[in-house]
């Protein structure tokens, strides 16, 4: 019997960037940050919005930036080494 919830990593990745501002937007509600769907899309495109401050701004903007890491970085071996 074949697990129909098996993916690849290139089908995983896919699913990461279709869905990356929806992860943002979450995550940023978990850290408190005060901003809808649309707000944090426009933010993702580099846009500025006017009611925000500025440290919300920054803080999903870094968010932004970890998820492109995790995503440029995702065949390197991270394993961790115990002696």
């Amino acid at each position: 019997m074949q697990d129909k919830f098996k993916m690849t990593v290139e089908e995983n990745i896919f699913v990461a960037k279709r869905n990356i501002i929806d992860y943002i937007w979450k995550s940023a509600n978990l850290e408190g940050i005060s901003v809808t769907y649309p707000d944090t899309e426009a933010i993702y495109n580099g846009l500025s919005i006017s009611n925000m401050k500025i440290d919300d701004i920054i803080a999903i903007n870094n968010l932004k930036h970890a998820w492109g890491f995790v995503l440029e970085n995702i065949n390197y071996d991270s394993t961790v080494k115990t002696l």
